[in-house]
Formats: C-alpha cells, structure tokens, sequence
C-alpha cells in the first residue's frame, strides 16, 4: 500500500481524477493472470480491491509477495519497454483500475508537470521497491558467522544490553517449557515485556526521528537491526502478520482484531512469549484503548438525541468491534443505524458473518467501497444527514492532501450539528522505530497541531473542536462539528 500512496502524494487532485477517469474497473476471478511474465502489458494497473500476487517462473508457483489495495502492477514494463519479469495473479476476488498505457503516455507528453509528478513518484516507488528487495535478500543470504564482528549498524549500548538480555531470556523459556504444566508465556511475561519496553525505547533513540545522523543512516541501521532482531520477532503470531501483510497492509482487520482479544499465540512457548510481550506494547495497547473511546463516542451521540434513531457511518471499518459493544448495551438496538464501509472483502465478510450470528444485520449496512474514490466523487454511497462519521487506523497511511480531501467528504455526508473523527498515531509511540524498522509497519504519525491545521484547511475550516488522546497518548481522536 506504501507504493501506491506515494503516487497518491505526489499527484494533484486534478492528476488523480484525470487517471480515475482514463481507466476502467476490471474484476479478476481467483487465479487469473492480471500481468503474465514475458508478455507485455498494455496497462498500467491499480488495484482497488483484493489481493495480488506476484509469482517468476524460476521459482514456480511460490508466491513472492502480496500487493492490496492502492498498490500498482505493470509500472516497470510501462518504463522501460520491455515485457514483464513476473505473473500477478488474484489471490482472491480482485477489481483493478486498468489504465491504458497509450493514453497514459500521450498525457506524459503533452502535460510536462504532469509527467514531471509522475516520474518522480515512479521513482519513490522504485527506490523503495529496492530497499526492501535488498533488505529481504539480505536476511537470506546473512548469517551469523557471515557478520564476523562490530559492523556499524548492529545493536549496541543499551539496546545490545537489553538484546542480549531477550535472547538469554528466550533459552530460558525454551528450558521451562520442557517441564510439564509450565507456560514460560505467563511465567516470564513480565521479563520479556520489561526487556521489550527497553528495546522499544533504545530503538527509538538510536534510530528514531530525533536521533542523531538523518534518515538514511537510520534506514541503513534499521536493515541491520532488522538482520538481528526479525528471525525472533517473527515466531509471534501478531508480529508475523504484521510484517508479512497477507491483506497487503499490516493494520489489516484481523490484525485489529488480534489486539483487541490481546490472546498470545506464536510459534511453540518462545513464540508465543514473544507475542504476549509485544500486545502489550504501547500501539496495541493504545489500539485496545481507543476502542473504548469510540464507543464512548457513540454513546454520547445517542444520547444527545433522546430516543431518536442514530445514524453512524465508520469508514475503514475493520472488525467494528465498537459497533457490537454498543449495541450489546443498548435496550433498544434499532436506535443505531450503522453504515461500515470498507474496501476489503474479507474484513465485510468477517463482520457479516458476526452480523448474522447475532442476529445484529438489521443495524448494520455493509458498503464496500474506495475511500479515494469517494473522497473524489469518483464514488458515491446513499450517506446523508449523518449523526457521526469516524475513522480509525486510516490516515496513518496517507498524507495530508488525502486526509483534507476525506474531510470533505464527511462534511458532505454530516447533518449541521453532526461530527467527524480521525484517530491518527501520535509521535509520542514509544514503539514507532520497532513498528517502522523491524517490522515494515510505516504509519504518518502526527500531533495536535497538525490535526489542528489539516481540519483547519478542509471544509470544516477550522480548527478541531476538540482533540482527545486514550490514556497511553499513542493514539489521539481529533474531532470536529460541522456547523
């Protein structure tokens, strides 16, 4: 997803919309070939919803990476002239915006700022695509007797303390979970939540935002401190999903909903404590956090409107959770009228068959929609005269022009009096370096005053009406009434 919002970024909204315009929406059945290897595509493609995945004849069947959506395939072929060098093939149900690439070029030139924008954020992606290629053969070919001694880059001071530390605290629980009706992930939770709480802390002063030396040297060292630390974090069962992004994202549904039920489970007693160590890192505990908050949310609109019917949109919906503690509390559920959109499949899935299992679906509309294409016009829901629309764990992933233009859209959708909240990370998280570094997890962390600018500049135009944070001040809910 990270590619394809730096193509977002960089384009103006007149580019966007001129692309959204020259495409047309395909739908890809399970298995079927998007781009095949040693063709050559005529299209640029961008993928809307699903998933992709990404196979070399060299390697056979073997799925070398999962792109969702937002993310783009053909780009290379459509640059250089040549055919593909992979398969992208639908892992599941996927639609795709199909961009011809004759027209595609012919806009490139005879629009030279367009072209100018659009090179560069081909360029973003390529670099980026590099990096992580390198970073991830470099964790095959890398082994420890390759390392030999002190490489700059590697851990050192307090965090190789507290590295060392976790790794005599791992034989330790390889050695309880012989003994029979010992669990090493209760025995030693505590240990490993201190070390990892240290490690957090040392990461973050080493390669954080603030740390001494610039972005690169901080990359440079976070793909060795990766090297070091992913072989261990990887047995967590959460910390494995972040990282590899089957949804093709990290902050995927299930993702939330692993935080939410806060249950370790990982590969054998090791993983498995690695797990309870890290759902007990500040981000996930902000996330159990901020589910509270939204239902506090909820409440409070429901009862400023006595006993009239309440209508509720979440964009980004996720697993809802919110959405099914308030109704569990309500003695009269048809005063909630709740709109969830998302663009995953999966995740409607999940909480339809929850909907039904509950017998809840009357409360509820499932919608599944690109929040790009709605916050263009591109799209359109039947939402009006809404009570509140939020989203949560969303703009973490976009930047401001994305945010602003999503702002407007809720203003559109709001009844006068109504209100808007995005919950956005907050650079305060004490784990942002781990989340950024090891595990491949990139979020756009920003303070009060940059929630204060960005609803300022929509049509809200003004600051929020008030900003709240849950109580690890990870995440904050900046709120707005539109009057």
């Amino acid at each position: 997803m990270h590619e394809a919002l730096t193509l977002l970024g960089e384009l103006q909204d007149d580019d966007l919309l001129w692309l959204l315009d020259a495409g047309r929406e395909l739908t890809i059945d399970v298995d079927a070939a998007i781009i095949t290897e040693g063709t050559d595509p005529d299209h640029l493609y961008i993928v809307l919803s699903g998933l992709v995945g990404i196979r070399v004849a060299a390697v056979g069947e073997t799925i070398l990476a999962r792109l969702g959506p937002g993310e783009l395939l053909g780009e290379m072929s459509f640059l250089e002239g040549v055919p593909a060098s992979a398969t992208a093939v639908a892992t599941e149900a996927t639609t795709v915006l199909a961009i011809p690439q004759a027209e595609l070029a012919g806009r490139l030139e005879s629009d030279a700022a367009f072209g100018a924008r659009f090179y560069k954020a081909l360029a973003l992606l390529a670099a980026r695509r590099l990096r992580e290629r390198v970073g991830t053969l470099g964790r095959w070919l890398t082994s420890p007797a390759d390392r030999g001694g002190e490489v700059e880059g590697q851990p050192g001071g307090a965090l190789a303390e507290a590295f060392d530390q976790f790794k005599e605290l791992l034989l330790q629980a390889g050695e309880e979970a012989k003994q029979p009706g010992t669990d090493p992930a209760v025995t030693l939770a505590p240990a490993a939540r201190e070390l990892f709480a240290r490690m957090f802390v040392a990461l973050n002063e080493t390669i954080g935002d603030d740390a001494p030396g610039g972005s690169d040297r901080h990359e440079t060292m976070g793909r060795q401190f990766q090297k070091e630390f992913l072989p261990y974090v990887l047995l967590s069962r959460f910390a494995e999903r972040c990282y590899t992004k089957p949804r093709g994202y990290a902050g995927d549904y299930l993702t939330i909903e692993w935080m939410y039920r806060n249950e370790a489970a990982g590969q054998g007693a090791v993983g498995k404590l690695i797990d309870t160590a890290i759902l007990d890192s500040p981000p996930c505990r902000a996330v159990r956090n901020r589910r509270g908050l939204l239902v506090t949310a909820i409440r409070e609109t429901l009862d400023r409107t006595a006993n009239a019917p309440v209508r509720v949109a979440s964009l980004a919906c996720g697993p809802a959770e919110e959405i099914f503690d308030v109704l569990d509390g309500l003695d009269d559920p048809s005063r909630l009228q709740a709109t969830l959109v998302d663009i995953d499949r999966e995740a409607l899935a999940h909480v339809s068959a929850r909907l039904d299992r509950e017998g809840r679906a009357e409360q509820v509309t499932l919608e599944h929609a690109n929040l790009v294409y709605l916050a263009t016009g591109q799209q359109t829901l039947p939402l009006t005269d809404l009570d509140l629309v939020y989203s949560i764990g969303l703009i973490d992933y976009f930047e401001d022009r994305f945010v602003i233009a999503l702002l407007n859209y809720a203003h559109t959708i709001l009844a006068v009096g109504g209100r808007v909240i995005l919950g956005n990370f907050h650079p305060r998280n004490a784990a942002k370096a781990f989340m950024d570094h090891i595990l491949d997890w990139k979020l756009i962390h920003r303070t009060e005053e940059d929630m204060n600018r960005i609803y300022a500049a929509s049509q809200f135009g003004r600051p929020c009406t008030r900003i709240q944070c849950e109580t690890e001040g990870v995440n904050l809910f900046a709120e707005c009434v539109k009057g």
